[in-house]
Parts: C-alpha cells; sequence; structure tokens
C-alpha cells in the first residue's frame, strides 16, 4: 500500500517516512469509512427494516457534529501534541464501530447504533481539522511541500473513493454484516499502527506577526476570534463561503438527479453510470489541477462562470449526449477546484491557526449542506432548481470578475 501510494508522491515528499505514513493512514481510513457508510445502510434496511425517515435522521446525525465545528478550532491548533489527539479521535471510531458490531450480533436496540453513529460522526469531523493542523508540523512548515502534499491527498481521496465505494458495495454481496464491520475494525487497527509510527521533531515556528492573533484564555473569546481570524483575509473567506453555497447546492442536485433521470425518461437504474460519470471526472480534474499556475480568484471565477453555465445549460438542451458531456466538465472543474482550495487556505492563513480555520470553513460548509438538502422538501420543481443552482453558480462568477478591488492582494499559485 505505502509502495503504491509513494508512486504518485513528488519525490520530496516520498523521501519523508512520516507523510507517508501519514498519507497512508488517510488511504486506509478513507476505506473504512467508505465501509461503514455502506454496511451502515444495509443494516438500517435489511437487517432493522427502517425507512427512508431513518435513513435521512442517520444523515443529519453525521452532520450535526459539523456544524459546531468550530467550537474545537482553536483547541486544536493549542494542542501541542496532535499525533496523540489523532490516534485518540482512530480509537474512537474504532470503538464505535465495535459497539455497532455488537448492537447488530446480538439485535440490540437501534438506538444504540443512533448514539454509536454520533460518537462515529463527531470525532471524524474532528479528524479533518487535526489532519489540515498536522500537517505543516509533519513537512516541518515547508510551505512548497505543504502545497504539493494538497495535490497528493486530493488524488488519493478520489482515488480511494471511487474504488473504495465499488468494493464496499461488491464485498457486502459476498461477506456477513458481522465480517464487514471486522474488517473496517481492522483498517482502523491498521491506520492507527501507522500513525503511531509517526515521529516529528519539535520545531520552532515564528509565524508571520501580521497575520498572528493572540488565543485567549476565555473558550467564547476564542471562538470569535476564529471567525474573526477566518474573516479577516477577505480573499479566501469570501471564496469559501461561496465553495460553501455551491458544495450544498451541488449535494442537493445530486440528491434529486434520480427524479430529474425520470423528467427525461430515462431509467432510474442509470443512476449508477451518472454517478460513475461524476467521479471519474473528478478525478481526471484532480490529475489536472496540478497543472494550473493562476491567481486564485481567476481560477474560481473561471470556475464559476464555466461550470454554472454548465449546469444551466443542462436544464435547456435537449441531447442527452450533451447533457452528459456538460455535466462531466462541471465535475471535472470540480475535482480541480479540490487541490486549488486547499492550497489556497494554506497560502492565505498562518500555519499555527489552520486547526480553527478549518474548523470554521467545515461548519460553514456543513451548514450551508443541511439548508441546501431541505430546499427540495418545500420547492421539489427538480429542473427548476437545477436552473437556480446554474444562475447563482455564474452570479458568483461575476462578483469575482467585477469586484477585484478586494483582491488586490492575490498572488499566483505557485
Amino acid at each position: 500500500m505505502i509502495y503504491l501510494i509513494g508512486m504518485y508522491i513528488n519525490m520530496t515528499l516520498r523521501k519523508n517516512k512520516n507523510f507517508i505514513y501519514f498519507i497512508s493512514g488517510r488511504v486506509i481510513t478513507n476505506f473504512g469509512d467508505s465501509l461503514y457508510t455502506v454496511v451502515l445502510a444495509y443494516i438500517t434496511i435489511s437487517i432493522y427494516n427502517l425507512g427512508a425517515d431513518s435513513l435521512a435522521l442517520f444523515g443529519l446525525i453525521a452532520f450535526l457534529p459539523s456544524l459546531i465545528n468550530f467550537a474545537f478550532g482553536t483547541l486544536i491548533d493549542n494542542c501541542r501534541n496532535k499525533k496523540s489527539l489523532l490516534i485518540t479521535l482512530e480509537i474512537v471510531q474504532l470503538f464505535s464501530i465495535t459497539g455497532i458490531l455488537f448492537t447488530v450480533y446480538f439485535r440490540l436496540d437501534i438506538l444504540l447504533i443512533f448514539i454509536c453513529h454520533f460518537i462515529f460522526s463527531f470525532a471524524n469531523t474532528l479528524i479533518y481539522s487535526v489532519q489540515s493542523s498536522y500537517i505543516p508540523e509533519i513537512l516541518r512548515f515547508k510551505k512548497t511541500d505543504i502545497e504539493k502534499s494538497v495535490y497528493v491527498m486530493n488524488i488519493t481521496n478520489n482515488t480511494v473513493d471511487i474504488i473504495s465505494n465499488f468494493l464496499s458495495s461488491v464485498i457486502l454481496i459476498y461477506i456477513s454484516v458481522i465480517s464487514i464491520l471486522l474488517i473496517d475494525m481492522f483498517t482502523f487497527f491498521l491506520c492507527i499502527a501507522l500513525f503511531l509510527k509517526i515521529y516529528v521533531k519539535n520545531i520552532v515556528y515564528h509565524p508571520n506577526n501580521n497575520n498572528q492573533i493572540q488565543d485567549k484564555p476565555n473558550f467564547k473569546n476564542n471562538i470569535l476570534y476564529a471567525f474573526k481570524y477566518f474573516w479577516k483575509e477577505k480573499t479566501p473567506s469570501r471564496i469559501v463561503i461561496m465553495e460553501g453555497i455551491l458544495s450544498g447546492l451541488t449535494t442537493m442536485v445530486m440528491r434529486i438527479v434520480g427524479a430529474y433521470l425520470v423528467i427525461l425518461n430515462i431509467g432510474v437504474e442509470y443512476l449508477g453510470v451518472l454517478l460513475a460519470i461524476q467521479r471519474g471526472s473528478e478525478l481526471v480534474g484532480a490529475f489536472l489541477s496540478n497543472r494550473i499556475k493562476m491567481p486564485f480568484n481567476h481560477f474560481f471565477m473561471i470556475d464559476y462562470l464555466v461550470s454554472g453555465a454548465s449546469i444551466t445549460l443542462i436544464a435547456f438542451i435537449d441531447s442527452i449526449a450533451i447533457k452528459t458531456a456538460l455535466f462531466a466538465l462541471t465535475f471535472l472543474l470540480i475535482g480541480m477546484s479540490g487541490t486549488v482550495y486547499g492550497k489556497m487556505i494554506y497560502h492565505f492563513y498562518d500555519f499555527h491557526h489552520i486547526g480553527k480555520v478549518t474548523s470554521v470553513i467545515n461548519t460553514v460548509s456543513s451548514f450551508a449542506i443541511v439548508t441546501c438538502l431541505l430546499i427540495p422538501m418545500i420547492y421539489d420543481d427538480v429542473e427548476n432548481l437545477i436552473i437556480i443552482t446554474g444562475i447563482i453558480t455564474v452570479t458568483f462568477g461575476l462578483y469575482l470578475l467585477f469586484f477585484k478591488k478586494s483582491n488586490v492582494s492575490i498572488e499566483k499559485m505557485s
């Protein structure tokens, strides 16, 4: 596993064993997360015979911790031993899966699965911020290596997601639920073993005084400072807000796209093909993203204008082939934006404050996603919702095109 990952990693990063252990652990837990998601849906439907409302409740529970993630950013940044914190959170997830296994094996009350799922989701939410905050330490605060790592992580995440989603479904056909849960537990054991191998020497890091804010001991003040620090960088903070809204709208569209296939007189069984095109396009975009060399606001301006126009045209063009091509183009750009977005965060914000920034970002994105997922419950015209999503995306692109005064300090991606 480590060798295969190393083939796609820049030579400088490949020599850093700590980074190899770290990215390998991420890959393994990504696979474990996919197993968890698939088997949880199966347990809910096939074993406990619950309906769509319970599935929706599981989805809501998964997002709830993200809505309060902002409260933990400063605590993560101030943690002196992020390795121990990361391993602790992985252990919490391991125990959560163990709890689900015992609940299923002994056919205990479904409430226990809801509780374990909340604990798992809570730990999973914090892990993202801890990992983002830990990366600069692992790469010894070398800005060039950190930006390269964003590309590597984007590629591996997309690749593993595609492979693991497919394998998870296949495994479920041939292996019992209990066996899958045991395999899932093993992935977290392996991840913990890899993270234990990470050894980072203490480095005195001197942040840029212009970007530094003092963390105050008062918990309430720390939360306010997290938002204040995030918002003080005008360009990335505004792009983050726009990305969060568009992420919510895209998630909403992908949830209702099955209904759109029905409107087009296309069988819902082709939804799998559409999802494959989506993930494949994102993967290609991720591979191409490292070739982008332009100011961040220019990229997102082009991204929003082109993808917004593509989404809007999908609703007006009759040709299925052209609709599919526009759909693929949209997710190609989304795949490219993942790397650019990650580089932008590390570029503008001080490494010492990455935990609080990513926590705020996670909260903003999750709030937007939850809000957008509620829209179809109030207004369910699928075609108009697609058009509205396209128009909002184009509007964001026009904002970046015409309001350049707030973006004068933007630098090119390295």
